[in-house]
């Protein structure tokens, strides 16, 4: 009886925070969002970014909104970096009655909270999970960024359009969710090119909180490889492309392009205050950048310059969208129904929105669907490749 009655309790708290006034007729005065961001740890940098970008976004939600409408609060956890951090920041989040979320980060910690997202029925949209079929597991989930699927057809046509290669290298952290599904993806890509084939695979064994590793015998192995490489691609976590690049330089790495999936502006300028010519020439498979010449994007640029005086990285950029989709499907249901079912279904049923990527669907599956780029490395920033 004890056990039922903490359930029972425990699902009415849901039902009040969700906002779901059918029970009391009763429009609620403020709805709160959930962050769940890396702020410690490996990730640190990009959970303060993610940080920034969607306190932004619910300050921007907050101004705009109708008379009469309920203001929205943000509520953050640390994720720590880690996949047992993120599922403690979910219970955490989860606890206090929140059911609207923007997180996690990485793919490897979406997939670990999904089985909690469903249970407690939490409208979930993360931000960067890029690893193939996750939100195919849950109606609960959300993810704004595009997946591998998506971004390996395209950046492989364009990188071999680019490079015209023959004989390609691979590094991949194979300890990661996201960097192993990304290597799998790119090889049934390849495998579908004439005359194009993988020549050497290195690999190294790295989840998302562990210490980086001395990559000297991968780069090494890769870089003396017969026949000579055309080009490399790298998959790896955030500091784990850091850690590559710098890593290179010192070896002396210069004429072997290298491709990385998802390479950052925050990645890239850390790389130049080391190394300042360590970035230059890499190819870059993205989803967002800041010179992009879109309306919305602009926009969202000149107001982030406005209040944190600086162009946000694409960390940012993905909170911020992600934060945007979440709190544009809250305040676009009925005024009296502002429940987790009724915002889980607006979401679904988005297409074609306008976004800083452009005009911007859901699938099915709740994952996103709108044009890559790929880009060349100029200095501190990424130049799109001419067609």
């Amino acid at each position: 009886m004890r056990f039922l009655f903490i359930s029972l309790s425990f699902v009415f708290l849901l039902s009040l925070s969700a906002c779901d006034s059918s029970n009391n007729n009763q429009q609620p005065s403020v709805i709160t969002i959930g962050l769940a961001a890396p702020l410690t740890g490996t990730s640190t940098r990009a959970g303060q970014d993610l940080r920034v970008a969607v306190e932004m976004a619910v300050a921007l939600a907050n101004d705009d909104l109708a008379e009469g409408a309920p203001s929205f609060r943000l509520s953050v956890e640390d994720t720590k970096s880690t996949t047992e951090g993120t599922e403690e920041a979910f219970r955490t989040l989860i606890s206090n009655g929140v059911v609207f979320i923007v997180g996690p980060y990485t793919s490897s910690n979406t997939n670990q909270i999904i089985s909690l997202i469903d249970e407690a029925r939490v409208v979930t949209i993360a931000p960067a999970s890029a690893a193939q079929g996750l939100a195919a597991k849950s109606d609960w989930l959300f993810r704004s960024s595009l997946t591998v699927d998506v971004l390996m057809p395209a950046g492989v046509t364009a990188t071999q359009k680019y490079l015209d290669f023959k004989n390609v290298g691979v590094l991949t952290n194979a300890g990661d969710h996201f960097s192993q599904n990304a290597e799998d993806k790119f090889i049934e890509e390849i495998n579908q090119l004439s005359g194009v084939s993988v020549g050497i695979k290195q690999s190294f064994n790295r989840p998302g909180s562990d210490p980086l590793p001395d990559l000297t015998p991968q780069i090494n192995a890769l870089t003396n490889a017969t026949p000579k490489l055309d080009a490399l691609f790298f998959f790896g976590l955030p500091a784990d492309r850091l850690n590559f690049i710098l890593k290179a330089h010192e070896l002396g790495v210069k004429d072997l392009p290298f491709v990385i999936t998802l390479l950052s502006s925050s990645d890239i300028r850390s790389a130049h205050e080391s190394a300042p010519s360590s970035p230059e020439g890499i190819l870059a498979l993205q989803v967002w950048i800041s010179g992009s010449i879109h309306p919305t994007s602009q926009a969202y640029v000149k107001e982030h310059q406005k209040r944190y005086n600086g162009i946000p990285s694409d960390f940012s950029a993905r909170a911020y969208a992600a934060a945007d989709l979440l709190l544009r499907a809250i305040t676009e249901v009925t005024p009296d129904n502002i429940s987790n079912d009724a915002v889980r279904e607006r979401l679904a049923r988005m297409r074609n929105i306008d976004t800083i990527y452009g005009p911007f669907s859901f699938d099915a599956n709740g994952d996103a669907e709108y044009t890559p780029l790929v880009g060349v490395v100029r200095g501190t920033s990424i130049e799109l490749l001419e067609d």
